[in-house]
């Protein structure tokens, strides 16, 4: 893997797309199967909770390891580390000043479903996310040609788009976390994108001024991830029934691709050649 295109990388970045999605398919399957069925449940038995919880730590740990692989042969192995240690460094302190203070987010709590937690409040799993979807941000905010401000702006904007579907469905659809408040948007708080968007603009300004990272040369499969990750929230929402999260969290999720539609290069694909 360490040399761009390698056979051995394109091997590992097909083999983590394909965990990442089928974790994603597997998930939505057993809970539609839940709604529709009830007494699958009963069924299932003891076996249920890991067939809950294992898609969801595939998922949660398959997104920034197929991140980090999409990305290596353009940032090599030493930025590549950084952004990941950057990314869920800073995440991760949000995170814990978020659920310990209730800001910048609001007041809310992570349920023991993503157990353990790093000091009791905040799933390990929950960090490297901020890394892996604010690389994908930053990439697609690149293609857009703008200033350097507006394109770290933009890249926070792309990361509170996200939230749009993945709030409601994680808050109200399948309690990840839980509100302490009554916020607007199915108990969220309006703060809580202020925070997001605070949070990801110091992550995606620390992988360009500290990292030294570049992602002007973009991959069609930032696409193609970007609208996989979405589709696991959006799913949850739609076999929830939270009508307006599907039709905001839709949109939202959308909207980079609109933006940047074929704006992107012939750079080498790591699931190709």
């Amino acid at each position: 893997m360490t040399e761009p295109g390698s056979a051995v990388h394109r091997l590992a970045f097909r083999v983590l797309l394909s965990v990442f999605a089928g974790s994603i398919v597997f998930s939505l399957g057993g809970m539609t199967l839940l709604r529709l069925v009830p007494s699958s449940a009963a069924q299932a038995g003891a076996l249920l909770p890991w067939l809950m919880k294992v898609p969801t730590w595939l998922y949660m740990v398959s997104l920034p390891a197929l991140v980090f692989t999409l990305y290596l042969p353009r940032t090599g192995w030493r930025r590549s580390a950084l952004a990941v240690i950057w990314g869920s460094f800073v995440g991760m302190m949000a995170e814990l000043i978020g659920t310990g203070t209730g800001f910048p987010f609001g007041e809310y709590a992570y349920t023991a479903f993503l157990n353990p937690k790093i000091m009791g409040d905040v799933p390990w799993f929950i960090p490297p996310s901020w890394y892996a979807v604010s690389m994908i941000s930053l990439d697609l905010a690149g293609r857009l040609g703008l200033s350097k401000s507006a394109r770290l702006g933009t890249a926070a904007l792309f990361m509170v788009l996200w939230d749009v579907g993945l709030d409601p469905a994680m808050g109200a659809g399948f309690p990840i976390w839980e509100w302490r408040v009554e916020g607007f948007f199915y108990s969220m708080p309006a703060i809580n994108w202020v925070g997001w968007f605070v949070t990801a603009l110091l992550i995606v300004w620390g992988f360009e001024d500290l990292v030294g990272i570049s992602l002007g040369r973009s991959t069609s499969w930032t696409v193609g991830v970007w609208l996989l990750n979405g589709l696991l929230p959006v799913g949850i929402c739609v076999i929830a029934g939270l009508g307006t999260a599907v039709l905001a969290g839709g949109v939202a999720l959308l909207i980079p691709v609109l933006a940047t539609w074929g704006r992107h290069s012939a750079a080498p694909e790591p699931g190709t050649g």
